[in-house]
């Protein structure tokens, strides 16, 4: 799940998985890369990160224990060039 922050501009990702042990968040927004914006674990087994994201449309997917891709079930999605698919979120803080 995605929700949004119009006030700080910021985007939190979460989602629900008490058996990992890592959850990191990649996306075209942070160049696919793993060590950039991991996801920290609270007690009830929900992983949660918070980024600054401009209004627009994003790719993004969650890897699990460095080695399972898992997509947010909530929102669509778009083929990759890997054959899978990407979750994608679309930022937009006016009321507009």
């Amino acid at each position: 799940m995605v929700t949004f922050n119009p006030e700080t501009r910021k985007a939190t990702f979460q989602m629900m998985l008490p058996e990992a042990d890592t959850v990191t968040l990649l996306g075209d927004f942070n160049n696919w890369t793993d060590s950039i914006n991991p996801l920290q674990k609270d007690t009830s087994g929900k992983w949660k990160t918070e980024i600054e994201l401009p209004e627009g449309e994003f790719e993004f997917r969650y890897l699990v224990n460095h080695q399972e891709w898992k997509n947010d079930e909530k929102l669509p999605r778009k083929p990759n060039a890997f054959g899978t698919e990407n979750s994608v979120v679309t930022v937009k803080f006016s009321a507009s």
